[in-house]
């Protein structure tokens, strides 16, 4: 029996993305209400009778709506998502794309959603506080120091009980280190030498540029902890004057503490989804605790087929 959507949410970045997807879910349902999501943001009640949340763009969109719901509405409110549904544009990268801008792609995606031929994941999420200021990632969280090498000591918590008590995962020297969730950002595991993660309910460790390649993990969703120490992290003469020559380039006026400046970009720093949040930091707790409930419109996807696959080897 076809499935009733009532309200369906929409985020884009541009109008007329709107106007488009409205149309197009017009046409097949003509009775659904649409919601945008920027009203949304201004009141959280509009969302309650909405079945699904359309997100217009790449997977960097995702990111980036998930990231402003956390900021406005907190990690409480996030159990009040509703189920994402990624509308890939031509241009963007679609790692993550369940419809699509083509009109009869859509048209034969939004037939699922509306014959229930779909399955809802429950996507994993981290999130840590910096600066006493809390972040949520969606694909991933980035603790660097290149191009300057550091050591990095990761700790795991598996022990709900003892909420202090970490066990000591590895230690090692690299230019970065990954704590990646399992959808969106195979990639990044991927170009480190990490593995494919089957397991919703795991997390990948990656070092970028590590000293030991058996340094990568797949871990639980659990508590991590991650101390950094940086190391030669000395600004050379001709570091200085590369800096000065790009701002006299620029028309920028020479800096007085150009020394102090470029300690501080070429230190430790945090990148969130491909965003810089923080400097200076050289501690780090990360939480797995949340998920985000994601639409996969194939019933079985590549992802379960492969998750049958390894459980039969694993059996034999």
């Amino acid at each position: 029996m076809p499935q009733k959507i009532s309200s369906i949410c929409i985020s884009a970045k541009y109008e007329d993305e709107i106007i488009y997807v409205s149309d197009l879910i017009k046409e097949s349902s003509p009775n659904t209400k649409i919601v945008n999501f920027d009203d949304v943001m201004i009141d959280l009640k509009l969302l309650e009778k909405c079945d699904f949340i359309f997100i217009c763009g790449g997977d960097g969109s995702v990111a980036y709506l998930v990231g402003k719901f956390f900021e406005k509405y907190g990690e409480k409110n996030l159990k009040k998502l509703k189920p994402l549904v990624p509308v890939i544009r031509p241009k963007s990268v679609g790692y993550l794309k369940q419809l699509d801008f083509d009109r009869k792609k859509f048209m034969r995606g939004f037939k699922k959603l509306v014959n229930k031929k779909y399955n809802t994941l429950q996507r994993t999420v981290l999130t840590t506080t910096l600066y006493g200021k809390d972040y949520l990632a969606v694909n991933e969280i980035f603790l660097t120091g290149s191009p300057h090498m550091s050591k990095f000591e990761v700790f795991v918590n598996y022990n709900k009980k003892y909420a202090k008590k970490y066990t000591k995962m590895t230690t090692t020297m690299a230019d970065g280190v990954f704590v990646v969730t399992p959808i969106g950002s195979t990639g990044w595991a991927l170009s480190y030498g990490g593995q494919i993660i089957l397991d919703e309910d795991s997390l990948e460790l990656t070092f970028a540029g590590g000293v030991h390649s058996s340094a990568n993990f797949t871990l639980p969703r659990t508590k991590i902890k991650i101390e950094m120490e940086l190391k030669n992290s000395s600004i050379m003469p001709e570091t200085v004057n590369a800096y000065h020559d790009a701002r006299r380039r620029l028309g920028m006026i020479i800096h007085e503490n150009s020394d102090k400046t470029l300690q501080l970009l070429y230190g430790p720093r945090v990148i969130i989804d491909g965003k810089l949040v923080a400097f200076g930091i050289t501690y780090l707790e990360i939480k797995a605790d949340n998920t985000i409930p994601f639409v996969i419109l194939d019933r079985e996807t590549t992802m379960d087929k492969a998750r049958k696959l390894t459980k039969q080897q694993n059996v034999k």
